[in-house]
């Protein structure tokens, strides 16, 4: 009986090896990295496309379109904002440690919903950069910070200027806007765009740093008229206190 029996029980043998050796051959082999969400990708010279990252190998960063097409780049053609968005998924442990944000353009029916947005007076804080004699022949900026708060709607302007070779104030080196009241850091990044006409890429890039002896979140890739731009933590409650605007040295 039990010779009758020995070719069923070898066959159902061979099939659990082979299935067994299929499970362990499917383990081994790679499995497919996780697909990444569309997103516009821009190049240095203003041109976009729509794709999703797929890896970057070689030098190069292969991108997936809709229609399934890849498309070969590198990093010498894609904005600082796209960098640092691969830079992000390639290395999330360092991203997570510094910790950048990126904000993308907000609608006018968030805008109209932004409370401290709406208090303040939109300028145009390149031209501030131009002013270069604070003792007599620019008042712009005294008077700026004299109406501050009744005609421009913040708590509190401040300045302090770089020096000229006869001791006099010149250029603008630092200016500082404190709102009347913190404020969300969407809503900060929002009127960095529109209060002070700063022109940036969408989206906009924040990288949390300390401060002396603080948190703030500075702004990644200003404009060359600008040399660093800092939204200051209030510890509290998390919201930004304070616009720091750093101006170029002069030459």
């Amino acid at each position: 009986m039990a010779n009758q029996h020995t070719p069923l029980i070898t066959g159902v043998f061979c099939v659990f090896l082979l299935a067994h050796a299929f499970r362990a051959d499917a383990q081994a082999q790679p499995q497919p990295a996780a697909s990444h969400p569309q997103r516009v990708w821009t190049s240095v010279n203003g041109n976009t496309v729509q794709a999703a990252f797929e890896r970057e190998e070689d030098g190069k960063i292969f991108l997936k379109r809709p229609d399934g097409s890849i498309v070969a780049t590198t990093r010498a053609k894609l904005s600082p904002n796209d960098l640092a968005w691969i830079d992000a998924v390639n290395n999330p442990a360092q991203a997570q440690a510094e910790k950048t944000l990126s904000f993308t353009k907000a609608t006018i029916s968030e805008t109209n919903n932004m409370e401290h947005y709406r208090k303040v007076r939109r300028l145009i804080i390149r031209t501030y950069a131009n002013l270069t004699n604070n003792d007599r022949d620019d008042k712009m900026l005294a008077f700026l910070e004299r109406d501050a708060l009744p005609i421009f709607g913040w708590g509190f302007v401040g300045s302090q200027c770089y020096m000229t070779p006869a001791g006099k104030k010149g250029k603008v080196k630092e200016m500082y806007f404190r709102p009347q009241e913190p404020v969300p850091l969407r809503e900060a990044v929002q009127m960095m765009r529109d209060k002070f006409t700063i022109v940036m890429p969408d989206p906009v890039l924040v990288k949390q740093v300390a401060y002396y002896g603080g948190q703030a979140w500075e702004l990644q890739n200003p404009p060359d008229y600008l040399s660093r731009v800092l939204l200051l933590v209030d510890e509290s409650n998390g919201n930004i206190k304070r616009f720091d605007i750093h101006f170029p040295r002069p030459n």
